[in-house]
Order: structure tokens, then C-alpha cells, then sequence
């Protein structure tokens, strides 16, 4: 793969990484009333705001050669779960489904961590 490709896909990972650890946080941060509603709305609108920068960096990614491919493709999940669970841990109309969003971003974070890191 070349030097671009990977490049690409690291951004997207950390930007993903990023995003999802301020949706935990923003989350956890409401459940226990550290933080405004409003607080916590910006919180998680900044996260949203990188994670389209990750996604844009995602989808400049050139045409892969087989090794980026592979490597977007193991990517892909993680991020298409990040999208869908920061959307609906920022609209959780219940603190069951806030601390599901905050558990679930927590696990999705692990994940791209451990992927940052066999991928560097």
C-alpha cells in the first residue's frame, strides 16, 4: 500500500478514535450532571465535526491498491458503528440508552485503538 493510502486511513482511525472518546465522555459527563444539557449537546456536536473531517479523509483515500483495500475494508465497520452510535447516543432520550451510547462508544474506541495500533 502506498505511503498515501496508509495515511489516509490513519487519519480516519484517529479522527474516529477521537470522536468516539468525546461521545463517551460527553455522555458520562450528562448521566452524572457534571455538565449542562447544552454543554453536552456542543460536546457532542464537536465531535460530530471531527467525525466527518475522519470520513472525508476516509473517502479521499485514492484508488487502493490491494493492501489499502484490505485495510479500508477492516476500518469500514468501525466506522459506519461510530457514525450510527455517536448519532444515537447525542439523541438518547433516556439515560438507559445515554449509558448504552457511552458503553458502546467506550467498546468502539477499544477497537480502533487496537487498530491504530497493529496498523502503525
Amino acid at each position: 500500500m502506498g505511503k498515501t493510502g496508509r495515511i489516509a486511513v490513519a487519519a480516519a482511525a484517529v479522527g474516529l478514535l477521537w470522536a468516539g472518546f468525546a461521545g463517551r465522555l460527553a455522555a458520562e459527563q450528562r448521566l452524572d450532571d457534571r455538565v449542562t444539557p447544552a454543554f453536552a449537546r456542543t460536546a457532542f456536536d464537536n465531535a460530530t465535526t471531527v467525525l466527518a473531517g475522519a470520513l472525508t479523509k476516509f473517502a479521499r483515500q485514492g484508488p487502493p491498491d490491494a493492501a489499502a483495500a484490505a485495510l479500508r475494508d477492516e476500518l469500514s465497520p468501525l466506522l459506519t458503528a461510530t457514525v450510527s452510535t455517536l448519532g444515537d447516543t447525542a439523541e438518547a432520550d433516556s439515560d438507559t440508552d445515554l449509558r448504552a451510547g457511552a458503553d458502546r462508544l467506550g467498546t468502539l474506541a477499544r477497537q480502533l485503538d487496537d487498530f491504530i495500533t497493529a496498523h502503525r
